[in-house]
């Protein structure tokens, strides 16, 4: 059903209430007064740098905090000078595209005639069917919205990443006009949970993806020693919590995670298979099979089976868990290039939803620690590797695994990490070495992942360094 004009006014009066308060609102506003009581003092600054004139699209999955990120932006932007009312926010998930133009036409209207330039924040726009035609003609044919800043969020990449070519030219002078925030980093969490403690953090630079063997890495690697202890325990409790906001401040409070991960498992089963007819338990088993499988390609027919469903139906389920930014498919290498048809791996994007199957019933299989690690290095490398490639985690391209001729597996390597290769072993004893084979049989330069060796004494591709799974997340994770 089509929103009343009236409706969405009732809306943008009552929802913006910065208009009435530009001081006081923010101490009254839920979403955040929840994120300053926490135990959590965590801003990723995703919506910083935004010249007037953009059009922003910042995705991420649900409960990651890409609605807080706007409502810090308008305290930001009232704290620069910004007029109130020239900022209009609305949450539109569930609209029809004929909303957004009648939103946009009562919004000028509420405005004073004196604001020559508006912020137009819209949460959750992926939600309107056809949303992308209507802002990219309202970018083309209205004199001022084609000039007034525009940022919207979503979480479908399939419905952003399609949007992307229907508002090409119509993007303004941002630097990075497509943002994406993930659950929160290794590095950040470590970070978060040092100084919690009132304790100094490591503070080592960071390492470009394709520089991990390198002399300035070993330099890194070396300073970071005397935190290795530390650095593997938060690791490993890292695992357990995960990076979601709420996760972390549970874990800084020693709350418990049941809320969070009924409340995810909702964001699966409701939101991202709305489509669908699963039942809860087939939810749950297929989460449950993907989590005993992080390490190795999917076999789509053979879950099919357990689920009682078709192939088809367990690719399109799958899918859809990649489209809400909740997994996604490290694919096999030829060349360094991605072998899109043949079988892939399917890591989640965050711990907590590898284990949210065994959290909600226990007599689902956890997924253990070293599955866990090969996980969130993948989704380190693919973090990495967003910030200094625009679009690089959507297109799922960058981070791949390898099939040697004797068809052993090298768990990931990728054009910008070249020489490199990495391998997780998550280890603590010597026979890292013997592990090392299959990678130092390759043309790469090896990495393995372990518990806590650290050995970077081979200066060659003939021999591989070791390095703390914990260690490597931190150098190259935000």
């Amino acid at each position: 059903m089509i929103m009343k004009p009236g409706e969405i006014t009732t809306l943008l009066t009552g929802g913006n209430a910065w208009w009435r308060d530009p001081v006081g609102w923010a101490s009254r506003d839920v979403q955040l007064r929840a994120a300053t009581g926490s135990a959590l003092t965590y801003s990723p600054g995703i919506l910083s740098g935004i010249s007037p004139g953009s059009l922003v699209l910042l995705r991420g999955p649900r409960r990651v905090g890409k609605s807080v990120e706007l409502k810090r932006l308008v305290q930001s932007l009232i704290g620069a000078g910004t007029p109130p009312r020239a900022i209009i926010h609305a949450a539109t998930d569930g609209w029809r595209a004929a909303d957004l133009r009648t939103l946009v036409d009562l919004g000028k209207r509420l405005v004073p005639a004196d604001v020559t330039h508006r912020w137009w924040l819209i949460d959750e726009i992926s939600g309107v069917p056809g949303w992308s035609g209507v802002v990219k003609n309202l970018r083309d044919n209205d004199t001022e919205f084609a000039t007034d800043t525009v940022v919207l969020t979503g979480s479908s990449a399939v419905d952003l990443t399609m949007a992307t070519s229907d508002l090409a030219g119509r993007r303004g002078p941002v630097s990075r006009p497509d943002r994406t925030l993930l659950p929160m980093g290794f590095r950040t969490f470590t970070d978060v949970m040092v100084a919690s403690r009132g304790l100094a953090t490591p503070g080592t630079p960071e390492i470009p993806v394709g520089q991990i063997r390198s002399h300035q890495s070993k330099q890194v690697f070396s300073a970071l020693t005397p935190w290795l202890p530390d650095l593997v325990a938060w690791w490993e409790i890292y695992l357990q919590c995960g990076g979601f906001p709420q996760a972390v401040d549970a874990q800084l409070q020693g709350a418990d995670l049941a809320p969070l991960t009924q409340a995810l498992f909702d964001v699966i089963h409701r939101d991202a298979f709305r489509a669908a007819t699963f039942t809860e338990t087939q939810t749950m088993s297929l989460l449950s099979r993907v989590s005993g499988n992080l390490c190795s390609p999917v076999n789509f027919a053979s879950m099919a089976d357990d689920l009682g469903v078709s192939s088809e139906t367990v690719t399109r389920r799958l899918d859809d868990l990649v489209s809400a930014y909740l997994m996604w498919p490290c694919h096999q290498s030829d060349a360094l290039r991605p072998r899109f048809k043949a079988q892939s791996k399917r890591y989640f994007t965050d711990p907590l939803l590898a284990r949210l199957a065994h959290l909600r019933n226990p007599g689902y299989r956890p997924a253990d620690l070293t599955q866990l690690t090969e996980q969130q290095i993948g989704v380190t490398l693919t973090r990495h590797l967003e910030r200094t490639t625009l679009g690089a985690y959507a297109a799922h391209d960058g981070v791949l695994f390898e099939k040697t001729p004797t068809r052993r597996e090298i768990d990931f390597v990728g054009p910008a990490l070249e020489p490199c290769a990495i391998e997780v072993k998550y280890t603590d004893g010597g026979h890292w070495v013997g592990e090392s084979a299959t990678v130092n049989a390759s043309l790469h330069a090896g990495v393995l992942a372990t518990r806590s060796v650290l050995e970077t004494s081979a200066e060659t591709n003939s021999g591989s360094w070791a390095v703390p799974a914990s260690m490597l997340a931190y150098c190259l994770d935000t």
